[in-house]
Parts: C-alpha cells; sequence; structure tokens
C-alpha cells in the first residue's frame, strides 16, 4: 500500500511540475525566415497574392506531391484560398485564405492546418533593401496562438521552428529560384493592361526575312515582303482577313529576323459592309438598321477551309491552328515593341501561364507609320495550353522540301488508297 501511494505522489508531483512549466511556456509562437530578390514589387505581390503557382513556391507540395490541391473564391485577392488533402495522416486536409494584402507591404494568409493551436496565419512583408531600393527583402513569418492549451505550448516549443520554420526556409527557396525565372519587368505601370485570348485558327500569307536592327532597313525590308504578298493576293482573288502581323524570330543586336504574315480570305467574303444611303432620314434609318443588326455565327469548331494559291517569290501560304495566347496593346512607335513583348512574357509567367513558340504583333496601321507616336499595335505571345501540345502551322504551298521531293504513288498504289 506505502508503494502504491508513493506511486501516486510522484504522478501527482509530475503532473503539477508539467502544469508549472507548461503555464510558463509561450502562450504563442512565431517563426520567421527572409530572402531577397531583385524582381519588382509587382511580380512579388503578383506570385504570392495568388495560388496560381502555389505548387512552385510553396514547400507544402514537397512532403506529398501526390496532394489534392482546390481553389475557390476570386483568382486573386483577398477571399482566394486554397483547400489541400493528403492520404498521409501526417499531412491531413487544411486551408490556406488570403485575409489581408496591403500592396508592397505584406500578404496575410489564414491558416486553417492540422495540430494544435489557432488562430494561425502566415505573414509576408516586403522591404526595400539593397542600392537604391531597388531590392526586395521578402520575410515569410508563421504566428499560432495556443492560450491554455498545455500540450500546445509544449508542442509549439519542442516543434516549431524545426518543422515549420524548416518548411519556411525551403518555401523561400522556392520562391527565390522561381522569381529569378522571370523576366525582370515591371508590367504595372503599363496602363492598357493584359489578357488572355484565344485566336482562331487562319489562313495565311507569309514571308520569312530579316534586316539590320535600323529602323530604315526593317520598314524597306516589311514593305518589300508586303509587296509579294500583296500580288499573289491579287493573282488569286484572296482579301486581307485581319491586320498585318510580325512575328520575331530572332531579335539580335545586329539583326533582326521576322516574319511578314497576313491572314487571308476569299475576296468578297468578309463582314458586309452597310449600304450607303441617301442623306438625311433615309441615312439614319440605314445606320440604325447596321447596329441591330445580328453578327453572323461563325462555328469555332468548323474545319478550316483549304484554298487553291498559286504563291509567288518569297510567299509561303499556310494554316496557322488555334492558339491561345497572352495579349497587350500598345501605342507608341515601333521600336518600344521589344519592351512591350517582355512585358507580355513576364505577366504571363506570374500567372502560371507558360510562353512557348514566338511573339508577334500586329500593326494597326501602314506601315510608312510605325515609327509616329501615334502608331497603334496589338501585342501576342502564344502559352501552352495545360495537357495539350503545341499545334504547328501546316504550311500548305510550297510544299515542304521533304513532301515535295517525295514520287508520286504508282497509278496501281492510288488506286488502292482510293479505294481504301
Amino acid at each position: 500500500m506505502t508503494r502504491v501511494i508513493e506511486w501516486i505522489i510522484s504522478l501527482l508531483i509530475v503532473l503539477a511540475l508539467f502544469v508549472v512549466i507548461g503555464l510558463f511556456l509561450p502562450a504563442s509562437r512565431t517563426v520567421s525566415h527572409s530572402v531577397e530578390t531583385n524582381r519588382p514589387m509587382s511580380t512579388v505581390n503578383d506570385i504570392l497574392s495568388s495560388f496560381t503557382r502555389f505548387k512552385d513556391w510553396n514547400a507544402l507540395i514537397n512532403h506529398d506531391p501526390r496532394m489534392q490541391l482546390t481553389t475557390s473564391g476570386p483568382e486573386s485577392g483577398v477571399g482566394a484560398a486554397l483547400a489541400f488533402s493528403s492520404s498521409q495522416h501526417s499531412i491531413g486536409s487544411g486551408k490556406w485564405e488570403i485575409k489581408e494584402i496591403v500592396p508592397g507591404e505584406k500578404i496575410v494568409y489564414a491558416l486553417d492546418t492540422p495540430g494544435r493551436g489557432k488562430n494561425k496565419t502566415m505573414t509576408f512583408r516586403f522591404e526595400r533593401t539593397g542600392q537604391r531600393n531597388q531590392n526586395i527583402e521578402i520575410t515569410q513569418r508563421y504566428s499560432v496562438d495556443y492560450g491554455y492549451d498545455l500540450l500546445g505550448r509544449y508542442a509549439g516549443t519542442l516543434y516549431v521552428n524545426s518543422e515549420i520554420g524548416a518548411d519556411i526556409k525551403r518555401g523561400l527557396t522556392k520562391l527565390s529560384n522561381l522569381l529569378a525565372t522571370i523576366p525582370r519587368f515591371d508590367y504595372s505601370q503599363h496602363e492598357p493592361g493584359f489578357e488572355i485570348a484565344e485566336l482562331p485558327a487562319q489562313n495565311v500569307l507569309l514571308v520569312t526575312t530579316a534586316a539590320k536592327r535600323a529602323n530604315d532597313d526593317i520598314a524597306l525590308a516589311m514593305t518589300n515582303q508586303r509587296k509579294w504578298i500583296d500580288q499573289v493576293m491579287e493573282k488569286n482573288e484572296l482579301e486581307a482577313a485581319g491586320p498585318m502581323r510580325i512575328v520575331t524570330n530572332e531579335f539580335g543586336s545586329d539583326t533582326y529576323a521576322f516574319d511578314v504574315v497576313l491572314p487571308i480570305r476569299r475576296k468578297g467574303t468578309g463582314p458586309a459592309e452597310p449600304a450607303d444611303a441617301a442623306e438625311g432620314e433615309e441615312r439614319e434609318a440605314a445606320e440604325a438598321v447596321a447596329e441591330v443588326a445580328p453578327a453572323p455565327v461563325v462555328d469555332p469548331n468548323a474545319p478550316l477551309e483549304t484554298f487553291e494559291v498559286d504563291v509567288e517569290g518569297p510567299v509561303v501560304y499556310a494554316q496557322l491552328p488555334a492558339m491561345r495566347v497572352a495579349k497587350s496593346s500598345y501605342v507608341g512607335p515601333s521600336p518600344g515593341l521589344a519592351r512591350i513583348r517582355d512585358l507580355v512574357r513576364a505577366w504571363a509567367l506570374v500567372r502560371g501561364h507558360e510562353p512557348t513558340d514566338r511573339p508577334f504583333e500586329e500593326y494597326l496601321g501602314e506601315i510608312k507609320d510605325m515609327l509616329a507616336e501615334d502608331a497603334e499595335f496589338n501585342v501576342y505571345w502564344p502559352v501552352q495550353v495545360p495537357g495539350a501540345d503545341s499545334p504547328a502551322p501546316r504550311v500548305i504551298a510550297p510544299l515542304p522540301e521533304d513532301e515535295a521531293d517525295e514520287p508520286a504513288p504508282a497509278a496501281d498504289e492510288a488506286e488502292a488508297e482510293a479505294a481504301a
């Protein structure tokens, strides 16, 4: 009996010590680490205020690459949320939600994750640093409250720094590496803004050319190749189906290599122009009818018509596939287009759209006016469609050399193919 009493007393002493020590442990814990980047504040803000690239900057996915991630709410900003679910018991299920954004200062996430504690937050703070304040120090801080949960206080003391702190370090390393892949251009000051658009498949005439990196030489090369295209259009009774495009192949220090591309259609098959009406009431009535007339319905999935085109000189007839593009616009002299292309690419990468193929511009005015202050352009960069291969243009005339050199099938082979 004495031994039992001694054992009970010992247990009570241990429990008392546990409670007393627990009460003296902190009721809340924080852990933080920092990293520095030379990317613009707009890039840092946009990446961390959205879950689009969460896998690329957060260490959570490292614990279970097969975990399920589900976003909800707006694409970015306050209210955007991400729920995660893992089959691994140590990870479990939880949620990150953006609760506060002060652009250029901080972004606060509310965390609902397994483990003890409440009021869990992950805060990213930004501070200008470096020469001329061109760099940004990013500080990631995790906070949790335990209140009078003594087990939570012990857990916070033992594990927050070693586990959460390690994840913060890994995440900041991933974030730094991600930022390094994005061009160092501040697109936030580009007033026309950006968007993702879908371009339909098109028939085009194109010429590949190059010129010295001089405005007059580039304009002359464009003009000469456009004359070839106009000549082929006239010969084959075709017309332009949209603005001329300039596709950048190589933008070197001395040479600019590019394609001159023009969408085409059969002459007279474009949208009907309203007939000229008489003066006064008749003219107003005709304009009113034109305004309310429904636009023709075009099936985006309809196969692209193939033309019989007799090409000349360097002109090639091809069919461009439908494509998804990052798009913006620009008003100003054409030498400024190189910078706008970089802005479009940086904006697309921040939002998880992988640029592919080559950028191009639509010239909304004449070539002779491309150096004017009021010259207008649309700027595009094709982006990868998730889960799909990037389709290639189909050259129809002249045939690629490997097809043109192929001998025609013998008569009996042709008949067999026709029968099949």
